[in-house]
């Protein structure tokens, strides 16, 4: 675990080394939430990177419904 601080504008330094881990650089996208007494911080997952590991998880013929890769992403980021 890595401690940090919080600055008068309530920016945190991510640390270089959980940055690289994370593929985060300048400009990188980050999703922030809070899990009972823990702020989260993820990598955002762009819509093309998201539709690129999506396929090939439904196939015709499958039980499950054919829906728009996007549309799954809303459902995912609301959950």
């Amino acid at each position: 675990m890595t401690t940090t601080v919080v600055d008068s504008k309530g920016r945190i330094v991510v640390p270089k080394q959980l940055r690289n881990e994370m593929r985060l650089s300048e400009g990188s996208r980050v999703s922030v939430q809070v899990d009972k007494e823990r702020l989260v911080v993820s990598r955002a997952v762009e819509p093309d990177e998201f539709i690129v590991e999506m396929e090939g998880f439904v196939h015709a013929g499958s039980p499950v419904p054919f829906m728009d890769p996007l549309s799954l992403k809303r459902i995912w980021e609301n959950a």
